[in-house]
């Protein structure tokens, strides 16, 4: 009769294969089940957490090897790091939050534009759009008094705020 593993023990296998560290056939010894239960189990997962093993790897190395003034320097230049960044998007998420009110109030070509460079900005911050974006995709243009977009959700507002 087939073992039935309960959700924590689904759960520890796929935490396991996640990290990269173990075969189907290890995870399979390891848990005490079938290599079948596990191939099914990680079908479509990918091992994601690998590069955190070897960053943790690389910790737990230092930490073993340098002095302690350093490591602790290490860690709290990391922390301030963490917290700066997390800071920088939860501001740009909340400034996100507001672009849709102040499309509304925005009565000029110009405005628009520093808005969508603004929204254009917010995106690479986010890391929900690349760095170097096809400028046909990000540009908002004015030429010869008439508004030049491209076709996002911020684009298309644009265009029925002006009626092009």
């Amino acid at each position: 009769m087939a073992k039935i593993l309960s959700d924590k023990e689904k759960s520890l296998i796929i935490a396991d294969y996640k990290t990269g560290q173990y075969s189907q056939r290890e995870l399979a010894k390891k848990h005490n089940v079938s290599i079948g239960t596990v191939n099914k189990l990680t079908k479509d997962i990918e091992t994601s957490n690998e590069h955190i093993v070897n960053a943790q790897k690389s910790v737990l190395i230092a930490n073993a090897t340098l002095p302690n003034d350093e490591m602790n320097a290490i860690m709290n230049a990391a922390t301030n790091k963490f917290r700066r960044e997390g800071l920088i998007n939860n501001n740009a998420e909340l400034i996100a939050s507001k672009i849709p009110t102040m499309l509304e109030q925005i009565d000029s070509p110009s405005d628009l534009k520093t808005l969508a460079e603004a929204n254009d900005r917010l995106a690479i911050t986010l890391k929900v759009a690349e760095r170097h974006a096809p400028k046909s995709d990000t540009n908002v243009a004015i030429q010869n008094n008439n508004l030049v977009t491209t076709g996002d959700a911020v684009s298309d507002a644009i265009k029925r705020k002006f009626n092009t």
